[in-house]
Formats: structure tokens, C-alpha cells, sequence
């Protein structure tokens, strides 16, 4: 069964991007340091993102995921095609339960973008979070993660530094013990 794998970078306060979607503060990943990318991209047969996140994505150079298949989730554009990408616009969670029943042992990537990870997360559909954590405070702009009523218990497999001060956690989603009592205050 295929595994859906959160793999994203966010400043120490919590953001993946500026207010207006920008991500200038973000390091680049180079020959020196990739920060795990390459060996994660390996394991990777299908992208899955917003429409903003994928137009964003057309902004930064040459198409970088050739040869994988690519759904960017769009009320806007369903059902279209084009050389990179299918649009959908559909039951989030389900579709991704569809795609992890495919054949195959591939890992689906969230990309993000915010509200399709918020999607996924309560749909309970994502496997695993590789968080890397950008020793800067943005102040400001799209959180990694939204207010939410409901609990996701996590399990720390893996911590890494790096010398230019980022942090990698990764992180297996745990099942919830409804026997497990929780912490309340009055």
C-alpha cells in the first residue's frame, strides 16, 4: 500500500509562506546540502497540491517532477489536463484513500498547499510529516497548520540538524486511543 508523506519547510512561528504565497526566505537545497530531497523525491511516484502551490511551483524554473504523476486539487480548473498535471476538484481525503489503495508501494507526496494539507490531515489520510524547520521568525502568513477541533497524536522516528541551523523532524502519525484519557482544564 502506498504511504502519503507530508514533506515540507516552515519557519520556526509556523508559516510555509508569506502572506502573499511568497517563499524568498526559504534555503535553497544545493549539491552541498539538500536537506534529504533527493533521496526523498526517489521514493516518490505521485504529487499531490493546491492550485496555487502548483502555479507557484511553474514560477521556479523547468517542471522539476518528470515522470510523476501530478493532481493538483482546483474548483476552478477540474477536470483539465496539461503537460504536467490532472485538476481535480473532489472529496479530498477520498480521493487520496483512492490513491494509496492503488497498486504500487510508492510514496504520495503532499506538497501543500495549506487548506489540502488541513484536508488530508483530518480526512486522516497522511502517514507521515518531514517537517524542516527554518531557523526564522516570519511574524506573519499561511500557517502550516490551522486551528482544528480534532487531536493527531504523532510519533517521533527522527530528528536531524543541519549546520546552517535547520531541523528535521519526522514524525509517523500514531492512532488515536479513544481509552487514553486526556488532559482537560476547567
Amino acid at each position: 500500500m502506498k504511504t502519503v508523506s507530508l514533506y515540507i519547510a516552515a519557519s520556526l512561528d509556523g508559516f510555509i509562506a508569506r502572506k502573499n504565497g511568497a517563499i524568498d526566505w526559504l534555503p535553497v537545497p544545493s549539491a552541498a546540502e539538500d536537506y534529504g530531497y533527493a533521496a526523498f523525491i526517489e521514493t516518490v511516484d505521485t504529487l499531490l497540491m493546491g492550485r496555487r502551490t502548483y502555479e507557484q511551483v511553474l514560477t521556479l524554473g523547468p517542471w522539476p517532477y518528470a515522470g510523476r504523476r501530478c493532481l493538483v486539487f482546483s474548483a476552478s480548473r477540474d477536470g483539465e489536463r496539461d503537460g504536467h498535471a490532472e485538476f481535480v476538484d473532489c472529496d479530498i481525503a477520498a480521493c487520496v484513500r483512492e490513491l494509496k489503495a492503488e497498486p504500487g508501494d510508492g510514496v504520495i507526496w503532499l506538497v501543500g498547499g495549506a487548506e489540502i494539507i488541513a484536508a488530508c490531515l483530518a480526512g486522516e489520510v497522511v502517514d507521515e510529516i518531514i517537517l524542516t524547520t527554518v531557523p526564522v521568525l516570519l511574524g506573519e502568513g499561511i500557517r502550516l497548520f490551522p486551528e482544528t477541533s480534532w487531536l493527531t497524536p504523532l510519533q517521533l522516528n527522527e530528528v536531524r540538524s543541519y549546520p546552517d541551523g535547520l531541523v528535521q523532524h519526522t514524525y509517523q502519525l500514531a492512532a488515536v486511543d479513544a481509552g487514553t484519557p486526556t488532559l482537560a482544564f476547567a
